[in-house]
């Protein structure tokens, strides 16, 4: 396919308890489309999916650095809740990405992650039907949007991981340009 050929994409996991539906279909989507792949959590030892499966993450979220990226994509999953919500320094990468007009994307619950970095005021967003997730985004200024998939700017969300092939399609679309 190569559609994303040169294009370098930053995929973060909670080190336990992520959606390996999710990451497992986007990470293969990505290599397919020819992007380069990195994976980063709290660590480098290997995050731990909920069914049993795990990632070997390249580096930890203190060291990535925005610029290196064209896409940073957060995974949902109860993981996301435990260790992206309100992890500062992933909130701290997600900023500078958004200064450096880099595409965001949030799949399920990691909506959440956006919100709680201020990057979701104003603007339309989606996330998994959850009354927790739901409240926060409204909180912290998201128009809650109840779609599968909504774009906004830079900003990509999908509400659950049953519509992981259209959040997929749309990312592709708007890293090649189409």
């Amino acid at each position: 396919m190569g559609q994303l050929t040169g294009k370098k994409i930053l995929m973060v996991v909670g080190e336990k308890n992520y959606n390996e539906q999710e990451f497992e279909h986007l990470h293969d989507l990505f290599l397919e489309n020819s992007a380069v792949v990195a994976i980063a959590s709290h660590g480098t030892g290997k995050a731990l999916g909920r069914l049993g499966g795990f990632a070997v993450p390249h580096l930890a979220i203190s060291e990535a650095k925005a610029q290196d990226y064209d896409a940073i994509v957060l995974i949902g999953g109860y993981g996301a809740y435990a260790f992206l919500w309100d992890d500062t320094q992933l909130h701290e990468l997600l900023r500078q990405a958004q200064q450096l007009n880099k595409l965001l994307v949030a799949a399920s619950v990691s909506a959440v992650t956006l919100a709680n970095a201020g990057l979701l005021q104003g603007k339309n967003a989606t996330v998994y039907p959850d009354y927790n997730a739901g409240v926060i985004l409204t909180e912290k200024g998201a128009n809650h949007v109840y779609q599968s998939v909504v774009v906004d700017d830079n900003i990509i969300t999908s509400n659950h991981p049953r519509k992981v092939k259209q959040l997929g399609e749309t990312i592709v679309a708007k890293l090649s340009g189409k």
